[in-house]
């Protein structure tokens, strides 16, 4: 249901501030909640009861709630949210016209006013949140003290109860979706959140905090299986350069590109994370040396077999590679990353494409070193 709602709820997202949206789509969803709920009860007055004149008035405030999609339009969003309250408050006060004030009863405005104010605007505009309820509370005062003219519908005391009961359900519902929607934006808000502490948002493959964290839970998990962890650090050739002649985007392209290759043609129990800029993890747990050497040179094939659109132009491009495996003087996965690192580096000195083999000590020194001919 959210995602049908969704081109009205997001009306007005371009010209909003991004920590706003989430309040710009409960105000977009109260002025829908209230304009369809008014043009319910238009059609209630002129067919249930038969008096257009009482249809056509209150069928004026659906446009005046219409309004607030304009002014969400235009990015107006501060004076949007006053707006839908200033008018669901007249609304609210001259319901007596249409049906018998002594019907005015406190869920009226108690229950569904003060849910709505709460949900629309931020925690920290304590004056409006306070001041609308402070409205509300006068309102229904008002409504209650001051002597009212006989209502405009002829109904009797039977079916203005049931009028003003039909409203007082619409409202509770409204009251009920517009809480619903706010949890469930509060789950995508909390979602993304998390997003943002363990991913690199532009790859969508784990970032280096995560990747690390990863490292070591692996780790430790396959010590205590006897087996292996292997970690394979890549890093695109020339990526710099394509920076400076066709521009970050083009690069982020290229990044985006690359890391979907990755995972192309990597097995779904491998973890690809980015480090930072064009060079990328991959940690393969219950992996030998060898298994992981094939693998790199699996991964350094596809990479240079696959091409790139840069500026209407196909370019390829090459990767080198680090590879490291876990062995018994290794003391946590945060090292192999290290170590993989560094063996990246020592490829790339040798030129282009190429991979390179370094081993893990634990006193953080690296021995076994070797170089690999590209295949």
């Amino acid at each position: 249901m959210i995602n049908s709602l969704n081109p009205i709820l997001n009306l007005g997202i371009a010209r909003c501030d991004k920590l706003q949206v989430h309040h710009l789509r409960m105000v977009n969803l109260l002025a829908g909640l209230c304009a369809g709920g008014t043009l319910l009860f238009s059609a209630l007055f002129a067919f249930a009861f038969g008096n257009e004149t009482s249809a056509l008035l209150n069928g004026l405030y659906a446009f005046l709630y219409f309004i607030t999609f304009m002014l969400t339009r235009e990015g107006m969003l501060r004076l949007a949210k006053y707006w839908v309250f200033i008018v669901f408050f007249l609304q609210q006060f001259t319901l007596p016209l249409f049906v018998l004030s002594d019907n005015f009863e406190t869920e009226l405005l108690l229950l569904v006013v003060p849910t709505a104010v709460v949900l629309v605007f931020d925690p920290s505009d304590r004056l409006p949140r306070y001041g609308l309820s402070l409205i509300a509370i006068i309102l229904l005062f008002l409504a209650k003290t001051v002597p009212s003219t006989d209502p405009i519908l002829s109904m009797t005391d039977a079916d203005a109860r049931a009028a003003y009961l039909c409203v007082i359900l619409v409202l509770v519902m409204a009251s009920v979706a517009l809480t619903d929607f706010y949890l469930i934006d509060l789950h995508k808000i909390d979602e993304s959140s998390r997003k943002l502490v363990h991913e690199d948002l532009l790859t969508e493959t784990a970032n280096s905090q995560n990747i690390y964290k990863q490292a070591d839970d692996i780790f430790f998990r396959e010590q205590r299986k006897k087996n292996a962890l292997s970690v394979i650090a890549l890093n695109i050739d020339g990526f710099r350069q394509i920076n400076e002649m066709h521009g970050r985007t083009t690069g982020d392209q290229v990044l985006i590109h690359i890391a979907t290759l990755l995972r192309e043609n990597l097995s779904k129990t491998a973890i690809l994370g980015r480090m930072h800029a064009d060079t990328f993890i991959v940690l393969l747990g219950n992996t030998s040396s060898s298994e992981a050497l094939h693998t790199a040179e699996q991964l350094k094939t596809a990479i240079s077999r696959s091409v790139v659109l840069l500026d209407n132009t196909a370019v390829k491009r090459t990767a080198s590679f680090g590879v490291t495996t876990s062995n018994e003087s290794c003391l946590a996965g945060y090292q192999l990353i290290d170590t993989a690192l560094v063996a990246v580096n020592n490829a790339k000195k040798r030129g282009k494409n190429k991979i390179h083999t370094l081993s893990p000590q634990g006193n953080h020194t690296l021995y076994r070193d070797e170089f690999c001919q590209p295949s």
